[in-house]
């Protein structure tokens, strides 16, 4: 979830949104009007969290405790802006108390081949900070390659993890076959060969493990939805979630891991000879 402050009398020069007009005349009336993307007002756990509703103050606890009137909601015909509350930039600004500072300023210009020219005349202005201008689009593909970079570094902590995890099972396997050797013993004094027994060991551990897949990635992705987050990079919102593909993915990549740390420890097992294993006491 982002909230961003703009000109509520320019807003629809540069955003391309439908909005009831009863709606927009509110918002634009009140000095703490906000327009709810269309997403965020579909998201029943969200709207229990933040006790929202058309026409009524409601308190945004993760930002400060920053009040605001619903004045309703908006849908854009940018994705990236579903998720996102609009509000006035003064209103905002006096909010944080930093009146005229703003993060990003939309220029429009009136045909596309004065982009270069205007992106290098705002350059050359003497601005009191320093400033970076681009193209909207140019903006969010630096949003995607910001976001895609934080998945990467994701991406390695998480690889991290499951090694650790790997590990832990795959000795969590041994110390509980290791336990359970009069077990082996007896089913293989019973007749059952050393391939079957190995086998049931595998088998297993891979049923826990999908257990615990399932589990985990069915509780992740329930988690993850009833929470409707947003990742917010620059002035840009892209909405969390699992695909089932994803959550299919994890179970199976679970199993794999049960099966790779129960399968070694049934071999061994199994190849104990059957008279150690009845009198073993481990």
């Amino acid at each position: 979830m982002k909230i961003a402050g703009i000109d509520k009398d320019r807003l629809r020069e540069f955003l391309d949104i439908e909005v009831d007009p009863k709606d927009w005349e509110e918002f634009k009336k009140r000095r703490n009007g906000a327009l709810l993307g269309v997403d965020l007002v579909r998201n029943d756990q969200l709207e229990d969290r933040y006790i929202w509703e058309e026409g009524r103050e409601f308190v945004m606890a993760d930002f400060n405790g920053l009040t605001l009137f619903m004045a309703g909601t908006f849908v854009p015909r940018d994705p990236t802006l579903r998720s996102v509350i609009l509000t006035g930039d003064v209103f905002l600004q006096d909010v944080d108390d930093r009146r005229g500072v703003a993060n990003q300023i939309m220029v429009k210009i009136g045909h596309r081949d004065q982009i270069e020219s205007v992106s290098t005349a705002i350059d050359n202005l003497d601005f009191p900070v320093d400033v970076q201008t681009s193209t909207q689009y140019a903006a969010l593909d630096q949003a995607v390659t910001d976001l895609d970079e934080m998945l990467r570094y994701a991406g390695h902590v998480i690889l991290a993890v499951a090694v650790v995890i790997f590990v832990g099972l795959a000795n969590a396997t041994s110390m509980a076959v290791r336990e359970r050797v009069r077990e082996v013993g007896v089913l293989r004094s019973l007749g059952f060969r050393r391939t079957t027994v190995a086998l049931l060991v595998a088998l297993e551990t891979l049923a826990l493990a999908l257990v615990g897949g399932a589990l985990g990635a069915g509780g992740a992705a329930f988690a993850i939805f009833l929470r409707g987050d947003t990742i917010s990079v620059g002035a840009y919102s892209f909405p969390v979630g699992i695909s089932a593909t994803l959550v299919a993915v994890a179970v199976i990549a679970a199993a794999l891991v049960g099966l790779a740390g129960g399968l070694p420890a049934g071999i061994g097992a199994s190849r104990r000879p059957i008279v150690e294993s009845l009198r073993s006491v481990d």
